[in-house]
């Protein structure tokens, strides 16, 4: 469904670009080559999701889609999907408890993880220049899900919550080139709980609406008993991005 919504976000930005002389649409997609590293818990102790699961690395899928203007105290918008899943297995060193399901040393389990987060950005740009610089703030929705599985039992919990973040980003254009460099950052301390992502970039940005970037993004995820949940993940990696701009 959230990729319904995006997708059509992403078919009507360009006539409403087209049709507002004032509006400029983009929208991009990108690979994203992410390891992951951390621990889980659920009524037990820590899990470290390399060593006692198996989870190591996969490549992920993002897409974005924003609207920027020059009417002022109105903010720009922009919409992000990511998502991450991965799996391992891997024979258990120790005994780990997960959600009351006890799995013993010496067993050979398999971890899942599926994370999915949609961000909704509104930001204003006091500069917007050679160098350009966006604040505002970035609601994220966060849908995670955990199972480990051993021999013939397994134990699986959810963690969903709804995140408001602080969102920060700068850009410095290079003058008659099309390219630029630049980052983001979204981050937010909420009731016990961390969410951070960090994201530098360069790209280019040709006359014919075609782009492309490569960068590094970092996501962090701690999570103080949130539906039982406790997190303490670090998801980052490489990625390579083609975008479009009107």
């Amino acid at each position: 469904m959230k990729r319904l919504m995006l997708g059509a976000l992403v078919l009507g930005a360009p006539p409403l670009a087209q049709a507002a002389p004032l509006v400029d649409a983009y929208f991009g997609a990108y690979t994203w080559d992410a390891e992951i590293s951390g621990d889980i818990a659920s009524g037990g102790g820590n899990i470290d999701v390399e060593h006692d699961l198996g989870l190591d690395d996969s490549r992920e899928n993002v897409l974005f889609v924003g609207v920027e203007h020059a009417i002022p105290l109105i903010p720009n918008a922009r919409i992000r999907h990511m998502e991450f899943s991965e799996g391992g297995s891997h024979t258990l060193g120790r005994g780990i408890s997960f959600n009351g399901q006890d799995f013993l040393a010496g067993e050979e389990v398999s971890g899942d993880l599926d994370l999915e987060l949609l961000d909704g950005t509104l930001y204003w740009s006091p500069l917007n220049n050679v160098v350009k610089l966006d604040l505002g703030v970035t609601v994220r929705r966060m849908e995670a899900d955990f199972k480990v599985s051993g021999l013939g039992r397994s134990a699986s919990e959810s963690a969903n919550k709804t995140f408001p973040m602080g969102y920060l980003a700068a850009r410095v254009n290079l003058p008659l080139t099309g390219l630029y460099v630049g980052g983001e950052v979204n981050a937010i301390t909420y009731d016990g709980s961390d969410m951070r992502d960090y994201t530098a970039r360069v790209g280019w940005q040709s006359d014919f609406l075609l782009g492309v970037e490569a960068g590094y993004s970092r996501l962090e995820v701690e999570l103080d008993d949130i539906s039982g949940v406790d997190t303490d993940l670090e998801i980052g990696g490489p990625y390579l991005a083609a975008t479009l701009r009107f």
